[in-house]
């Protein structure tokens, strides 16, 4: 393939995840504006349980595809790549199935065990009641990855945009609403994200069926020639089960040692803050929907250059877009903190702090790890995922005891920098690169300068708003910065035909 089409195909990568980076930005606010109100309307106790309840819901969720749901855009694209409809097909009924499959049991033994289960993890039967309501997001949620992956492949961001990005976080802020406004307690709110997500799991099933006859594949579908690719399907996702323990260990082994040691409030301290650390990530999540099924085309077609390309401009892209967040999150964690939580979390800023720097720095490094997935570095994978996963949990025991929330970040965010280095690291091999690609020193310079710069300045005091404006200004010129690095003119050149625009990205 022509090293000009394969930049071409990077270009509408990105030109499709920079929509989904607005549809990104806008849940994120819709997010930030539910997690506020439910912060400050809840109990500090009752918020405790429900942050408890949640992550457990999203640990199983993570469980029940064995990997699959996040991996299955990789296989779709191959199989469609190859015009072997049989095998695409067969991957997704896989995936749904292994979903079915584990739901039934996982769900089955936590209702019928739940004292035990749960009960002895956390003194807390508000929580556990919780977590019998909200764990049926679980499957609901692994499927909505499914649905994901599926538009990703079809190349139908826009319905990604509207499903994911605006309809399910909407329909959680009118549950929030609700709750304001009739006074309703947590059980209320865990029944309203449950049916939220009901909802828009509907509304994605009636999407895949337009797209599949608009794209004239419901005519290749034919049940009894329909072949399950267990072998290759399991072979690649099944020892990949172990990032997603260490996704696990980051999201919930915090939470479950901290419910273990110390009171939920003491969760809610870590929890109030945890999903504002990840807003680090939120420019991550949009852009992997579409950039695995093009990594994997373009691995299909032995075009190492192009697919090098692709992934350092897209870690670029990801670096530039997410250092807004980053300086609101990690610099200006106080301020932050106490503006959206009020001070009663104003201990909480240090956590914010910790956990900003551990998820920027796994956003600006790229897509490592899924990119080793798809040159087939499983058991390299296996082995950093292994000793990621026991690092991080082996700090929370040594470090949660005594330092709480604080003890938690830091263990999240070591785990998060070793795993990053040592992807990093055997990248290199892969693509033909340098730790850092060259060409892109100068950008990522450029960007540890500035939040240094921002860091040191905010450490003089002077307030808020000038706090704000030094942000502001930081990251404007990261952005002019790297605007060649960017390759903006290229990647959207409507934006040449905008007067002022159009000088800043030549």
């Amino acid at each position: 393939m022509q090293a000009g089409g394969a930049t071409a195909i990077g270009r509408r990568q990105v030109r499709g995840s920079s929509l989904l980076v607005v549809g990104r930005v806008a849940a994120m606010g819709i997010s930030l504006v539910t997690q506020v109100i439910i912060v400050r309307a809840l109990t500090k106790t009752d918020f405790g349980a429900f942050a408890y309840a949640l992550a457990l819901a999203a640990a199983a969720r993570t469980l029940l595809s064995l990997g699959q749901g996040k991996l299955l855009s990789r296989f779709m694209a191959t199989y469609q790549e190859q015009r072997d409809y049989n095998r695409m097909f067969g991957a997704l009924l896989l995936a749904v199935g292994t979903i079915a499959i584990t739901s039934v049991v996982t769900i089955g033994a936590l209702f019928i065990f739940s004292d035990a289960l749960v009960g002895t993890a956390v003194d807390s039967p508000t929580a556990i009641r919780l977590v019998l309501i909200l764990i049926i997001l679980s499957p609901i949620e692994a499927l909505d990855q499914v649905f994901v992956s599926l538009f990703a492949v079809f190349s139908k961001p826009r319905a990604i945009f509207f499903r994911k990005y605006l309809l399910t976080p909407g329909l959680r802020l009118v549950v929030v609403l609700v709750l304001v406004a009739i006074d309703a307690d947590v059980t209320f709110l865990a029944i309203g994200y449950v049916t939220a997500a009901s909802f828009g799991i509907l509304i994605y099933a009636v999407l895949l069926v337009q797209v599949l006859r608009e794209q004239e594949l419901l005519a290749q579908f034919k049940i009894r020639q329909v072949v399950l690719p267990f072998r290759a399907v399991f072979a690649f996702s099944v020892p990949l089960i172990t990032s997603e323990l260490v996704l696990l260990s980051l999201n919930v082994g915090g939470v479950l040692i901290l419910g273990f040691y110390h009171s939920v409030e003491e969760v809610a301290n870590y929890r109030a803050v945890y999903n504002s650390a990840r807003l680090n990530i939120a420019v991550t999540a949009a852009f992997i929907t579409l950039f695995l099924p093009v990594a994997a085309r373009l691995h299909a077609r032995d075009d190492v250059p192009g697919l090098r390309h692709s992934y350092w401009h897209t870690a670029v892209f990801m670096a530039v877009l997410t250092f807004p967040i980053f300086a609101l999150t990690g610099p200006l964690a106080e301020q932050t903190t106490v503006v959206l939580f009020g001070e009663r979390y104003a201990d909480a800023a240090t956590v914010l702090a910790i956990l900003a720097v551990g998820y920027y720095l796994n956003a600006i490094l790229g897509f490592n790890s899924f990119t080793l997935q798809i040159f087939g570095r499983i058991r390299y994978l296996v082995l950093v995922n292994v000793t990621v996963l026991a690092l991080n949990i082996g700090l929370c025991f040594l470090l949660v005891p005594q330092f709480a929330a604080v003890g938690a970040a830091t263990a999240n965010c070591a785990a998060l920098l070793v795993q990053n280095l040592l992807n990093q690291w055997a990248l290199r091999g892969c693509l033909g690169t340098a730790f850092i690609e060259r060409s892109y020193l100068g950008c990522y310079a450029l960007i540890v300068a500035a939040a240094a710069a921002l860091w040191g300045f905010q450490l003089l005091g002077f307030g808020l708003v000038l706090d704000l404006v030094a942000a502001a200004v930081a990251s404007l010129v990261v952005l002019l910065g790297n605007r060649h690095a960017l390759e903006l003119g290229d990647t959207f050149p409507e934006l040449r035909s905008v007067p002022v625009v159009r000088r800043l990205i030549r």
